[in-house]
């Protein structure tokens, strides 16, 4: 059996997981997750329930912190007073990295794809962020992490801490991008994942590098 099993974040673009569709064909047997931002609490909960062979997030949100609340409180701020639109403009400075953050076309498209429900449970989910990286030391399974070289929201040295919890292989890679660098960089974001997903290319080096 090879099955790969998607959990969302309520900011992905409109395009969602459609891009990496294709990664249950390079897959190696066994189930894999694949999670976004929010959606990594629920996948890591799930991994070693269902014996996952494999997990995979994205710019994941595990790990509370003072910053990233104040961050969170700006953008619910800019949401009450500013609606969607007010939120959309404040989290272009957040979720997107120095070569997209211009781009209109991209921001639009992104903006689009918000929903007031949406935006209100990431907000939610901020808010009550413990520390749930603990959850990583029950799944036994490898481990990717990608996030964003210049992800001025979740910062790069948070998604590095991620495998510090991981009880089996894990590795850290980044990507040319922010919060949303999979959706910025997405050839070079599935190349990685299939790859990882099938098993080959990687070697676990301390710190959550990779060769």
């Amino acid at each position: 059996m090879r099955a790969v099993r998607f959990y969302p974040g309520s900011l992905m673009p409109p395009a969602g997981f459609a891009f990496f569709q294709g990664l249950e064909e390079k897959a190696e047997e066994g189930l894999h997750l694949v999670a976004f931002a929010e959606g990594a609490l629920p996948a890591l909960k799930d991994a070693a329930r269902l014996e996952a062979r494999s997990l995979v997030l994205l710019s994941p949100l595990l790990e509370g912190s003072p910053l990233l609340r104040a961050k969170a409180e700006a953008l619910r701020f800019a949401l009450e007073v500013g609606g969607l639109e007010g939120f959309a403009r404040v989290g272009r400075a957040f979720f997107f990295g120095p070569d997209t953050v211009g781009e209109e076309a991209l921001w639009e498209a992104w903006r689009e794809g918000l929903s007031e429900e949406g935006v209100r449970g990431f907000l939610d989910h901020l808010a009550g962020l413990g520390d749930e990286r603990r959850w990583l030391r029950g799944f036994e399974g490898r481990v990717l992490v990608l996030a964003g070289a210049w992800d001025a929201f979740l910062l790069p040295p948070l998604s590095a801490r991620v495998v510090d919890f991981a009880k089996g292989e894990a590795v850290r890679l980044l990507l040319e991008g922010g919060f949303l660098a999979p959706w910025e960089a997405p050839e070079e974001a599935l190349a990685l994942m299939e790859e990882f997903l099938s098993g080959e290319g990687f070697r676990a080096l301390p710190g959550g590098l990779a060769l």
